[in-house]
């Protein structure tokens, strides 16, 4: 049987095929590949490895402190017994700044490098490294990625460098920050952290110089330090991290200028009588105030309806709308409790994310979707409700039925739960404005950081919650009639698409062996709900398929967190 053009090249697309040492890996943004410094190994010594980058324009992959948001890049190595993987040595980044937000990271093309000793009594003719490494690549948007790579390289007994890398190689050299000769002091302040560098420094720092904590969530990355001639020497005064719980053991930053680093380690002390009485500008210095980033996502969340994701759940509560006629008070009331339901859940949302920022998490929106499983249940419910709009079954649990019940003066509990339902779809969506708003809101106290996803969550459910305050929106709504029906079958094709995007997600994070189950529980699903049909005796088998086909991916898909393959793992 031959297989159609179009579905073979889908097959080989989603096909893991390892990038070989001499061809780039192309992925979103970024081009990759694992390379090394000499064209050999020689036993007995170290063996010089990094990870090639080649960003487009505008793009940016994490420092080993990513900043505001982000996360670092890793890099997992397949070894051979005896071999030893050493850490991602660094260069120094650059500041990225996404305003109100800084992060820290790379652009353009270059190499992190790490050393991997090799034994002394290693034989054969040719080593064979296999590597796995992961990123987040950003511009505004934000986008995971993963590598697989194969390196082959022959056994001798000296070798030559690489000329292919020698640039790259040679410019992460240069940028490799230098241990201070000293160590710094720090001391905390209610407001502020200070920082005294050592005495003797030549040339010492000063303010061309470029500030990067490498110890998360003590300092603020948006404002830059404050430099101060004191009688004990040089010091930096800036304001502390919204995340600062407590002052840690040993406070490490990163001093730079040009290519030249000077990584800093700063051991408790007391702070200088001149740097004790400085001030620095508040962390909020320079970004949009509450009131704007309140007014930022209550736009968003209205521009998230038209999202492929969460429109159709907007036309399930306009239908209803439609089919309410002018009864007002029923459209009141089940606006207000669809508008609990969305910014209830938006608030349950935010604290999770809240709460996991602050045990050292580097999380933003729809940080659910690191989670194989709760990707596995976006795929299934999104499929659930493009079987459900394609008109193969109707739904008659809370979630649904809301245009009906409406109609009929009943369902107070389906408006809710809908609202909850529209925040549950919403969370692989991003709409413009939402950035920025979410932004602020991870640099604010947990007050102000609840109201702008509160607001955020107003936004979504407006459109509903003013047709009951508004009469002329609800007079201007059409009238119901068959169309309706063809429109809502035609929504069925976003969701689907939907559908699709999550199926990518979770292939990137599981593989194609888990992807490729979740696949077959969507086809037990649409079995399950095709029998369903036909009621009766066939009722206690659809169940019993729906059951298994709900629940098997969920336990395919590996825990957060879980790693891969590899033996050795350099970050």
């Amino acid at each position: 049987m031959r297989l159609p053009g179009p579905l073979l090249t889908l097959l080989f697309a989603l096909a893991p095929v390892p990038a070989a040492a001499d061809t780039p890996l192309r992925t979103d943004h970024l081009d990759s590949r694992l390379v090394a410094a000499e064209t050999a190994v020689v036993p007995g010594s170290t063996l010089r490895l990094g990870l090639w980058l080649r960003h487009d324009p505008e793009w940016h992959t994490y420092w080993r402190n990513p900043g505001d948001s982000g996360l670092p890049t890793r890099i997992m190595l397949e070894l051979p017994p005896g071999f030893a993987a050493g850490e991602i040595q660094w260069p120094v980044p650059e500041r990225l700044p996404v305003p109100p937000l800084v992060n820290f990271g790379y652009s353009d093309t270059l190499v992190l490098p790490l050393d991997v000793t090799v034994p002394a009594g290693f034989a054969g003719s040719e080593l064979v490294i296999e590597a796995r490494a992961d990123w987040l690549i950003c511009r505004v948007e934000c986008l995971p990625g993963e590598g697989r790579y194969t390196l082959r390289l022959p056994v001798a007994a000296s070798a030559a460098t690489d000329p292919r890398w020698a640039d790259v190689f040679a410019a992460a050299e240069r940028r490799q920050p230098v241990p201070a000769p000293a160590a710094a002091s720090v001391s905390y302040t209610a407001e502020t952290v200070e920082l005294r560098l050592p005495r003797g420094l030549s040339p010492g720092p000063g303010p061309g110089w470029t500030y990067f904590p490498v110890t998360a969530q003590v300092t603020s990355n948006a404002v830059a330090p404050r430099w101060l001639d004191t009688a004990g020497g040089t010091a930096l005064v800036l304001p502390k991290s919204d995340y600062f719980v407590s002052p840690p053991e040993r406070f490490e930053f990163l001093l730079a200028q040009g290519d030249t680093g000077l990584l800093f380690t700063a051991l408790p002390g007391e702070p200088d009588a001149a740097a004790a009485g400085a001030t620095g500008p508040g962390p909020a210095g320079g970004a949009p105030g509450l009131l704007a980033a309140l007014g930022l996502a209550l736009l968003g969340g209205l521009l998230l309806n038209l999202m492929p994701c969460v429109f159709p759940v907007l036309f399930l509560k306009a239908a209803g709308a439609m089919e309410a006629g002018g009864d007002r008070a029923l459209l009141r009331r089940h606006g207000l409790l669809y508008t609990a339901g969305v910014v209830a859940s938006f608030v349950v949302v935010a604290g999770v994310l809240l709460a996991l920022r602050a045990s050292g998490e580097a999380l933003g929106w729809g940080f659910q979707l690191q989670a194989p499983p709760f990707v596995a249940a976006l795929v299934l419910l999104f499929f659930v409700m493009a079987m459900n709009f394609a008109g193969l079954f109707e739904f008659s649990g809370r979630l649904a039925g809301a245009g009906q019940r409406l109609a009929q003066g009943r369902g107070d509990r389906a408006a809710f739960f809908t609202g909850m339902l529209a925040c549950l779809v919403a969370s692989p969506c991003t709409a413009p404005f939402m950035g920025v708003a979410l932004g602020v809101a991870l640099t604010l106290p947990v007050p102000g950081a609840l109201a702008i996803f509160a607001a955020l969550g107003l936004g979504l459910a407006l459109p509903i919650l003013l047709l009951g305050w508004v009469p002329g929106l609800a007079r201007r709504l059409p009238r119901p009639g068959p169309w309706m029906d063809t429109f809502r079958r035609l929504l069925a094709f976003p969701l689907l698409l939907t559908v699709v995007w999550l199926l990518w997600v979770y292939g990137e994070q599981t593989g194609v062996l888990a992807m490729s189950w979740l696949l077959a529980a969507l086809v037990g699903v649409a079995f399950g709900l095709w029998l369903l049909r036909f009621g009766g005796a066939w009722r206690v088998p659809a169940r019993g398929v729906l059951a298994a086909c709900l629940v098997l991916p969920l336990l395919q898909a590996p825990a957060p967190g879980t790693p891969g393959p590899a033996t050795a793992e350099a970050g």
